[in-house]
């Protein structure tokens, strides 16, 4: 991967999340119906996990920005991820369907393997130009 690849990339991923968070801050209730109806709607835990994806935002622009910051904070990401789908594969039945929360939890752990990826492609980048 090159460096304008792994940065569009990095954009592309902050905004994705600057949305979701938004969308989960300011309309938990249309979030709730549209992508995340697990269990019993919550408009304060969906608008604080809004927070944290607002946050994972201005962590991702950073890291895009900053080359220094790419590699632990996609660490960071993928950790994230990988006990996100552990925890919807905990609550896989609580999903609107049982496609649905098979597909969430796929999603969620290919989310993982590709901020785990980006992160070691990131590392390889810094230590190439280093040389």
């Amino acid at each position: 991967m090159t460096e304008p690849a792994l940065r569009a990339t990095l954009w592309i991923i902050a905004a994705i999340q600057l949305f979701l968070g938004l969308m989960m801050f300011l309309a938990p209730g249309t979030f709730f119906d549209e992508i995340g109806q697990y269990g019993i709607r919550n408009d304060h835990y969906i608008g604080d996990v809004g927070a944290f994806y607002l946050a994972a935002a201005f962590g991702v622009g950073m890291a895009a920005a900053r080359p220094s910051w790419r590699v632990p904070i996609l660490y960071v990401g993928a950790v994230w991820y990988a006990l996100h789908a552990l925890n919807h594969l905990f609550d896989i039945g609580q999903a609107s369907s049982d496609g649905r929360g098979a597909f969430d939890t796929i999603s969620l752990a290919l989310l993982a393997a590709g901020s785990w990826y980006l992160a070691a492609a990131s590392g390889r980048l810094r230590a190439a130009a280093a040389r």
